[in-house]
């Protein structure tokens, strides 16, 4: 359709051609004494657009003419940039194919461009740190320009801690600009050195901070967290206020893990502070979807100290969980513990109740509080039959046979 158009066009300008050429009568006369030429008006007008060709023939050939060692050097650069770039391309493929030399020739050719001089020092570094040639990556680092400097540092930073020098790569990084750091392979490559080096605080925070932008899955993160929360409390010590400290330095979150709680109460209680440590059970046992068996062993050993409302809120917990052995065994020892013997001795004889078959070790140490709070009490033939069954319940555990079932 386009080109009957077009036909349509140039046939319309040749009939308007030829009408005008035809209805045009003019002349034009040249005098040039002693001579005259007379032409007519039609082939005057060719003359000069013939003429205008011409000239501008001319005026494009002496241009071109004139222009053509800058062309052939534009020419020799756009070859000469070509020929880098796929040096380049070849030097990256190689070197991510492991042909390790062949990726450090190419990209030395590619360095020789400086357009892709940063690229190419720097897969030219990385293919001599895999041929363990240290003194040609360190040489192809010296040569990077200025503002690849930054990111030659982190590759260097990323090679220490490969060669199990955290504390240089840390050293590396803080050494760079302050956004650099920022960056989310610095603050990856920072986080497995501090990992390496015990820092847990540095830990805690790069790791919520990677979690937050999405640069870390979350199963690590939490993983992460758990073990920098848990050597944080470690390290506190029995020192309360370090203890404190640290605790409130936790997210929500995180001081609602059980072993954070246990760790964080059993630190309290080993520094004398028997009353916070038992608040921190109880908190957690307080919570929706508490399970006993986790806070309760450790609660049992706190209960020095304790008053009425303890006994009350263990009350409370048996009502919450009326057929758990870890309630009863706990309201039995808090009784015990307030010298309410014959009520201590009722919820014990519950635990007893209460316990599975596959919880022998929890009934055997039920078995041994209670013959524990009997002998207290004067009734020395109970007290050494529930001394028999604790025996029979925790021995059972280590013969070869029930081992192997348990496995």
């Amino acid at each position: 359709m386009r080109w009957l158009i077009w036909v349509l066009i140039l046939a319309a300008a040749a009939v308007l051609l030829a009408l005008g050429t035809t209805l045009n009568t003019g002349n034009v006369a040249l005098l040039l004494p002693p001579w005259r030429v007379d032409v007519s008006l039609n082939f005057a007008v060719l003359l000069l657009l013939l003429a205008f060709v011409v000239f501008y023939l001319v005026l494009r050939g002496l241009s071109l003419l004139l222009g053509m060692p800058q062309a052939a050097a534009e020419f020799r650069a756009r070859r000469r940039m070509r020929l880098a770039a796929q040096a380049l391309h070849n030097g990256m493929f190689d070197y991510f194919g492991g042909r390790f030399r062949r990726a450090e020739r190419a990209a030395q050719r590619a360095a020789e461009f400086a357009d892709f001089a940063p690229a190419a020092l720097m897969t030219a570094a990385q293919s001599a740190q895999q041929l363990q040639a240290y003194d040609r990556r360190d040489a192809y680092l010296e040569q990077l320009p200025q503002p690849a400097r930054d990111a030659g540092a982190l590759l260097k930073a990323q090679w220490q801690l490969d060669a199990k020098q955290p504390r240089e790569a840390l050293a590396q990084l803080r050494a760079l600009p302050a956004g650099v750091q920022r960056r989310t392979h610095a603050l990856r490559i920072e986080l497995q050195a501090a990992r390496k080096v015990g820092d847990h605080a540095a830990v805690l925070r790069l790791a919520r901070t990677l979690l937050k932008h999405g640069a870390l899955h979350p199963a690590a993160a939490q993983a992460m967290l758990h073990t920098a929360a848990t050597g944080l409390l470690r390290q506190a010590g029995d020192d309360p206020q370090a203890l404190r400290t640290t605790w409130h330095r936790l997210t929500a979150q995180e001081r609602t893990d059980p072993t954070l709680v246990i760790a964080a109460a059993r630190g309290f209680a080993a520094a004398g502070e028997v009353g916070e440590a038992r608040q921190l059970l109880i908190d957690a046992l307080n919570r929706p979807q508490a399970e006993p068996g986790l806070f309760m062993p450790s609660l049992r050993a706190m209960l020095t100290g304790i008053d009425a409302g303890f006994v009350a809120q263990t009350e409370q917990w048996l009502g919450r969980w009326p057929q758990e052995a870890q309630a009863y065994f706990t309201a039995g020892a808090a009784c015990a513990e307030m010298q309410l013997w014959g009520k201590a001795q009722q919820h014990l004889q519950k635990a007893i109740q209460s316990c599975s078959d596959d919880e022998r070790r929890l009934r055997g140490q039920i078995h041994a509080a209670l013959a524990q709070l009997l002998e207290g009490i004067e009734r020395e033939d109970q007290a050494q039959r529930h001394w028999r069954e604790a025996a029979m319940d925790l021995c059972a555990l280590d013969l070869p046979g029930k081992a192997n079932e348990r496995i």
